[in-house]
């Protein structure tokens, strides 16, 4: 489904940067623009309309986020100006020396157009980064109501509860001063061992808790918790840390009146449900989505199993919890299953542009689905390696031989932006090269290179280096969805020269030799010719390259003149 357009009120001075600004984003389908030339009309618009930006120079003073009475409503606003040595040279490019201040309700941030980059390129970066804000500050509001309603619950609730931080109150709610008769004052900032009748008492609650953890991570001791005017109260404690992963971000204490034991549990359960559902947002706005996430120890073991691996592969977490992930998700003895192997013992780092592991994975049922693959080995707080972090990516619905599925990853959105490449015609393009990176031809790799889209401007910066094998064959034999194509381009990669295929999947012409001029085209150690042919050629035209190393199957896709994603295979 198409997304919304957003709105913008541009504050119009009548100055080259605010045309500028009017120019790109009318022509923006993501957006829709109305000028104001006054602060008075600007107020009179904000009364009536309700805008997701507001763009202005920042001497103009407007009211700013949150003064319209309004929350998910409240526009993001952008306000430019032109650093004083940029002004001083009236022949530099003024508009790539614009730096931003961008404010929301909750922060603000800086962001500066780069004079390295086209003003085409900073405004299509700058409009992305307005919609990403403008996502998370919705999702942000909705999560900011969810944990408001949680808190009501918790400080009105039945059940005392503490948060602990280095072992201090750090925050409780107003059962805890009923149950402990102090007062908050008195309780805030105090040591937790100072609520028990003797150090003796506080260290064997301490063991208790240690000692009888759940598989929630829940320690349950039953105490005695001394009260300011003397006696104490029977009870029951049940404490875990709020991450696991991190206890700097302290303790949660859940003090029970033993008296009261049983209407406790249900005002418990119901706390969790909430606390639960907020972790699960609280990730929703914070990690990206579409990817499968499976943890494990350092012998392979899944200790986690999120519920896009389980939409997958088919299996709960239950069903895996414990089980091997070479044995879970790989053929025995199979290419996949050594090399799971080898990235549980060698997990790198996940970096920009990092090559991803593409494997051919198993699934529940038998069937198989590609998988492109980072690992991230994390430590326990001494700084030791205590397991492994799997990162996928969902990038086909069938293995090699069976129809092309879908990729389903973010990335490939922002290669095919621009472009007049149908995504159907690249996600055939894209696992025909990892077919060849893999041994696709008579189990050889194959070095070979894909230019796609744009291709009258390509054909124009090329030249055939032998014969074009698809040359006066009908339209039915050079579309790429005919998997005889490509098969047949399969065959054809053993020969010199690129492929151009234009954006709806035509193969306009095989063994080309590219011709555009790549001396400000940067690529990485390593790389040969052809990367760098196939780098220019994108720099020059609307395309998108995909290259096919010889040397180790590596495929890496490039656009506008650079590497966009590489993947291991």
């Amino acid at each position: 489904m198409k997304p919304q357009t957003k709105s913008i009120a541009l504050f119009d001075d009548r100055s080259p940067v605010a045309n500028a600004m009017r120019l790109y984003f009318q022509k923006d389908p993501d957006f829709s623009v109305l000028r104001v030339y006054s602060p008075d009309e600007f107020s009179h618009k904000m009364k009536n309309s309700s805008f997701d930006f507001v763009i202005c120079p920042s001497h103009i003073h407007l009211p700013g986020p949150g003064l319209h009475g309004r929350t998910h409503g409240d526009p993001i606003y952008l306000y430019w100006q032109i650093p004083g040595h940029a002004r001083d040279h009236p022949r530099s490019p003024l508009l790539n020396a614009l730096q931003f201040e961008i404010e929301t309700m909750h922060a603000s941030l800086s962001y500066a157009f780069s004079p390295f980059e086209s003003l085409e390129e900073q405004f299509q970066k700058l409009s992305r980064l307005l919609l990403t804000i403008r996502k998370y500050q919705r999702e942000f509001v909705m999560f900011q109501d969810d944990t408001e309603v949680l808190q009501s619950i918790v400080e009105d609730g039945s059940a005392a509860i503490l948060h602990l931080v280095r072992n201090r109150v750090r925050w409780l709610n107003r059962e805890s001063v009923r149950l402990l008769g102090r007062s908050e004052r008195e309780l805030l900032g105090s040591e937790f061992s100072s609520l028990f009748p003797g150090e003796g008492d506080y260290r064997e609650t301490m063991r208790q808790v240690l000692g009888n953890r759940d598989r929630g991570g829940w320690g349950t001791a039953s105490c005695s918790l001394a009260r300011k005017t003397g006696g104490v109260v029977d009870c029951t404690i049940r404490m875990r840390r709020l991450n696991p992963m991190n206890p700097e971000k302290g303790s949660l204490v859940f003090i029970e009146d033993n008296r009261d034991r049983k209407r406790l549990e249900g005002v418990l359960a119901e706390y969790q449900e909430k606390i639960a559902s907020n972790e699960a947002k609280y990730l929703e706005i914070f990690r990206n989505l579409d990817l499968v996430v499976i943890r494990t120890d350092l012998d392979g073991s899944i200790t986690f199993w999120n519920s896009l691996a389980e939409s997958i592969f088919g299996y709960s977490p239950a069903e895996v919890s414990g089980n091997c992930i070479a044995d879970t998700i790989a053929d025995h003895g199979s290419r996949t299953a050594r090399d799971i192997s080898v990235l549980l013992h060698d997990s790198g780092v996940v970096r920009n542009h990092a090559a991803m592991h593409v494997l051919e994975n198993r699934r529940m049922d038998g069937s198989y689905v590609w998988v492109a693959w980072n690992t991230l080995m994390f430590r326990d707080s001494s700084g030791r390696a205590s397991g492994v972090l799997w990162i996928g990516q969902d990038i086909s619905d069938a293995g090699p031989g069976g129809p092309t599925g879908t990729i389903q990853a973010s990335w490939k959105q922002a290669i095919l932006d621009g472009t007049d490449v149908r995504e159907e015609v690249f996600d055939i393009l894209f696992h025909a090269a990892i077919e060849l990176g893999r041994g696709g031809r008579e189990l050889r790799k194959v070095g070979t290179s894909f230019i796609i889209g744009d291709a009258d401007r390509v054909m124009a910066n090329s030249r055939q280096c032998s014969i074009n094998s698809f040359e006066g064959k009908g339209m039915d034999q050079r579309m790429v969805q005919d998997r005889e194509t490509v098969e047949n381009i399969k065959n054809l990669s053993l020969l010199d020269g690129a492929f151009v295929i234009d954006g709806i999947g035509l193969v306009c012409a095989s063994s080309r030799h590219l011709l555009a001029p790549g001396m400000d085209v940067r690529i990485r150690e390593g790389y040969g010719t052809r990367h760098a042919s196939v780098a220019a050629m994108t720099q020059v035209s609307r395309s998108v390259g995909i290259v096919v190393s010889e040397s180790d199957g590596t495929v890496t896709i490039f656009r506008n003149g650079t590497m966009a994603k590489k993947f291991a295979v």
